[in-house]
């Protein structure tokens, strides 16, 4: 994937948004280039998104205890095919008009 963040970002508090958390696989590995490899303080980071699970919001919370998340909704849990239920489908079809 690609990344461009500004050379002093270590020295800011950064807002990671995603419109959703559901395994937290992606926000997890979001976070470990900003923490791991760009050196931004965990506590200096918010997690902005609009649906989540708990299964997700719990993964997070294991691996970055000190990220804050921030979320509009909390759903259920995640289904068989690690869907948000009852959630809203898939995020990136709706966004790009591909269902």
């Amino acid at each position: 994937f690609y990344v461009k963040l500004p050379k002093n970002v270590k020295e800011m508090h950064v807002i990671l948004c995603d419109p959703m958390l559901a395994t937290g696989g992606s926000a997890v590995a979001a976070l470990e280039v900003l923490i791991e490899q760009y050196g931004v303080a965990p506590d200096r980071v918010i997690f902005a998104n609009v649906i989540s699970c708990p299964e997700g919001i719990e993964h997070l919370k294991q691996v970055y205890p000190l990220v804050k998340i921030v979320t509009a909704c909390v759903d259920e849990c995640l289904n068989e095919e690690k869907y948000i239920v009852p959630g809203l489908g898939d995020y990136g079809d709706r966004f790009f008009n591909s269902l």
